[in-house]
């Protein structure tokens, strides 16, 4: 069972639109996230998930601060795309999509996320981002419900839930949209193996995070029972 941006997002993604420095609204329905990427990186992975979208592109401006995207939806409608840089490594993105559509800009800022590849948290020994594991004296309710707090403590952009009867994962974004994910997987009724993983890429910021999920998990789970 999909929850939020991925259970809409074939159905909302095909309206769709916009960029831009102008007024962006009261900040109710504009939705900010920060990227650890420069401004010229995320001006070019918003065009493209623009044109991905079939947007009609009406305005694209850009310059070594950032840039400004407004493209048209199919139903006429806008979605501005306001780039700033706050570093030679980070930036800050704003979106709204007229006339003020939340969960349609979550759907843009995971398009733009997806382009920058930082589409997800992905596990791997040589690839893929650090990841810690740990079995729990513990149920999949159990550690889901804890899986859910730790995500909802420590990320501060969108969450996505997957939920099976044997396994369960939930993702999370870290401040600067750096892709975090806990995924559990049932052992016997009473344990849950667990696996943090944070990035895409391994490096020593996402293996402190990964240390600091796990920590922040066990806050509310039962010990660990192995390695």
């Amino acid at each position: 069972m999909k929850f939020l941006i991925p259970a809409i997002l074939a159905v909302a993604i095909a309206p769709l639109g916009a960029c831009s420095e102008r007024d962006l609204g009261t900040g109710a329905n504009t939705v900010d996230r920060e990227y650890s990427k420069p401004a010229a990186e995320v001006c070019k992975a918003a065009l493209e998930s623009t044109e991905s979208a079939d947007f009609k592109v009406l305005s694209d401006k850009r310059d070594q601060m950032g840039g400004e995207l407004v493209v048209s939806r199919g139903d006429g409608k806008e979605v501005r795309i306001l780039v700033k840089s706050l570093n030679e490594k980070s930036s800050r993105v704003s979106v709204r999509v007229e006339p003020g559509d939340r969960n349609l800009a979550d759907m843009m800022h995971e398009r733009i996320a997806g382009n920058l590849g930082m589409g997800a948290a992905k596990a791997g020994w040589w690839f893929g981002g650090n990841s810690l594991d740990a079995t729990y004296d513990a149920d999949l309710v159990w550690c889901t419900t804890s899986a859910r707090r730790t995500i909802d403590a420590l990320a501060r952009n969108s969450k996505d839930e997957e939920i099976h009867a044997t396994w369960c994962q939930i993702d999370g974004r870290m401040k600067d949209s750096t892709p975090i994910r806990i995924k559990m997987d049932r052992v016997d009724d009473k344990k849950t193996q667990v696996r943090f993983t944070v990035g895409t890429a391994k490096s020593d910021d996402n293996k402190a995070f990964a240390q600091k999920m796990k920590d922040e998990f066990e806050t509310t789970t039962r010990p660990v029972s192995r390695p």
